[in-house]
């Protein structure tokens, strides 16, 4: 696959997974021994399965949640999505004692590596100090 190519999979899997809520698809965007470096959510359970397991949790948790794209970017077998993400938290999260019925707007990073035209690689980061402060689990510091 090329660079291209890469960046429209990525995009494609992005946007149905996350803003069409279809978390089973993405078992038809990564490899079978997919490496996620950075749970999507505290208590994802471990292994190749887990990662739609963590990404239904989490829609669970933001049953409104959107990834904007901001910036997709390719270096060879790499892809790198710079994500404006948002969402209320009208369901469980991070073993919070109820939902706290706010919304939130946070930034991301994820740098995705495909192999043969699927993820077998996810490693990314989030402003979640920013998110939780929105949500009211964190005090605004400033």
């Amino acid at each position: 696959m090329n660079e291209r190519e890469n960046k429209i999979i990525v995009g494609e899997m992005l946007d149905q997974v996350f803003n069409r809520h279809e978390a089973q698809a993405l078992e038809r965007y990564v490899t079978p021994g997919v490496v996620d470096h950075n749970q999507i959510i505290l208590a994802q359970p471990e292994g190749p399965d887990g990662i739609v397991a963590g990404v239904e949790m989490f829609l669970h948790a933001f049953p409104d949640f959107h990834a904007e794209v901001r910036e997709l970017l390719a270096d060879g077998d790499a892809v790198v999505a710079r994500l404006r993400l948002s969402g209320t938290n009208t369901g469980d999260y991070r073993g919070l004692a109820e939902p706290t019925r706010r919304r939130a707007e946070w930034d991301a990073v994820a740098t995705f590596r495909l192999v043969d035209g699927k993820i077998a690689e996810i490693q990314g980061v989030a402003d979640r100090m920013a998110m939780l402060t929105q949500l009211g689990v964190l005090p605004d510091i400033g």
